[in-house]
């Protein structure tokens, strides 16, 4: 804990440059840990301090979200119950008056709330992906269920970035748990539970090569269906980004709602997304080299529980040739470069209920 109370000093606190200079003070106190320092500390403790919210709250730029304060008091060891109390009365103090400024500036506007269409995007761009994993300059995530379409396309770019020390981080959905069933059953029977143990063991594989190129690559392993996918580039920055694609329950894989968060434009939400990634990654498991499991068969254990379950491989449909594309449309590349060995990742049936989370 710090050498000395500095309630008396919060609570003269009205601006967030105030409150910026009691921060400042509180880390000069526990040894001015660097930003990075103490973002790595509140991944490995499940308190998740995005380096660039924490800058800005130094610096006087923005004030600190609730959780990011306290988390931040936690690692500096302010634990008294009075000190606490007194930092989350300043911060309070500058939130009520940060709103009546607001309300003043929007009196006599109509506030309506945003169009989805102006929102959403129905597809997420692989080329896109890359273009963003190829610019990253800290660190990538990936959150899905298999990744099946993502992590063949984007194996040499990922690659890349590992060679230029970014940090990657893969959160995955355990095999042969609950999330898989669940997983099959969102899915719908045009995929089956076999073929998606058999794509996320291919993608284990591809990335069980790479983890042979250090230790920037960190898998991990979860028995949790996420309500969405989710790629982050360089979420620590101040430019970091994030793209969020929501689940669905079977239906059209490109037409899942997705958007984008900018870090500089929707910091408090931002962190929100942030802090559910940290919040799964901390109860994942790690995944080691060497523990991809087999590619399922038909006659595997994994196969009998899918028949057992009415998720069978044989729910797959025949391959037939694409449909014709609208003229100027891009089709969806076949990322996999496995089609028909797995089933007819291109054939139409596939292209409407593909979920490539």
């Amino acid at each position: 804990m710090a050498d000395r109370s500095m309630a008396s000093e919060l609570q003269s606190v009205q601006t967030t440059e105030t409150l910026a200079g009691c921060i400042r003070k509180l880390l000069s106190r526990n040894g001015n840990l660097s930003l990075r320092e103490l973002e790595s500390w509140g991944i490995a403790h499940n308190r998740p301090m995005p380096r660039a919210s924490l800058g800005e709250a130094r610096a006087g730029v923005r004030p600190p979200g609730r959780q990011l304060l306290l988390n931040l008091l936690v690692a500096c060891d302010v634990r008294d119950d009075q000190e606490v109390s007194a930092w989350l009365d300043a911060l309070d103090r500058i939130h009520k008056s940060k709103a009546i400024q607001t309300r003043h500036r929007r009196f006599g506007d109509l506030q309506q709330p945003a169009s989805a269409n102006r929102f959403f995007v129905e597809q997420d761009d692989l080329i896109e992906i890359s273009r963003l994993i190829q610019g990253a300059q800290d660190e990538v995530w990936l959150w899905g269920t298999t990744l099946s379409m993502h992590i063949p396309f984007l194996d040499i770019y990922l690659g890349q970035a590992l060679a230029r020390d970014v940090r990657v981080k893969v959160l995955l959905i355990r095999p042969g748990g609950a999330a898989m069933s669940m997983l099959a059953f969102r899915a719908g029977p045009a995929w089956g539970l076999t073929r998606l143990e058999e794509h996320l063991a291919i993608n284990l594989g591809l990335l069980d090569r790479r983890l042979e190129q250090g230790n920037a690559l960190e898998v991990r392993l979860v028995d949790y269906l996420p309500p969405y996918t989710l790629y982050a580039y360089d979420p620590g920055l101040d430019d970091g980004s994030m793209d969020v694609r929501l689940g669905s329950f079977g239906g059209q894989h490109e037409l899942r709602p997705t958007f984008r968060l900018n870090r500089r434009r929707e910091g408090e939400w931002f962190d929100y997304f942030y802090e559910q990634f940290t919040g799964v990654w901390n109860a994942a498991s790690p995944y080691r080299r060497g523990q991809a499991p087999d590619a399922p068969t038909a006659g595997s254990a994994a196969a009998r529980r899918a028949a057992a379950d009415g998720h069978t491989a044989d729910a797959r449909p025949a391959a037939r040739s694409a449909p014709a594309r609208p003229a100027g449309t891009r089709p969806h590349p076949d990322p996999t470069g496995v089609a028909g060995t797995l089933g007819g990742e291109g054939d139409d049936d596939a292209e409407r209920h593909r979920h490539g989370d």
